[in-house]
C-alpha cells in the first residue's frame, strides 16, 4: 500500500513540475519573442537616423561647395 501512495504522490508532484515547466516555457518564449520584434524596431530606427544624418550631412556639403563656387566667382 505504500508503493501505491508513493507512486501517487510522484505522479502528483511530476504533473505540478510539468505545469510549471509548460509556464516558464510560454514566459520565455513570450519573452524571446517581444525582444525580437522590440530588436527589429530598434534597428529600424538606427537606420531612419543613420539616414537622416546623411541627408543632413548631403545638404550642408551642398551648401559649402555652393557657398565656395560663389566665392570663387566673386574675386
Amino acid at each position: 500500500m505504500a508503493d501505491i501512495a508513493g507512486t501517487i504522490q510522484e505522479s502528483l508532484e511530476q504533473t505540478n513540475r510539468n505545469k510549471i515547466n509548460s509556464r516558464v516555457a510560454l514566459f520565455v518564449a513570450i519573452t524571446a519573442t517581444f525582444m525580437a520584434l522590440c530588436n527589429v524596431k530598434d534597428g529600424n530606427i538606427v537606420q531612419a537616423m543613420s539616414q537622416a544624418q546623411a541627408n543632413a550631412i548631403n545638404a550642408w556639403s551642398y551648401f559649402e561647395a555652393k557657398s565656395t563656387k560663389q566665392s570663387i566667382l566673386s574675386y
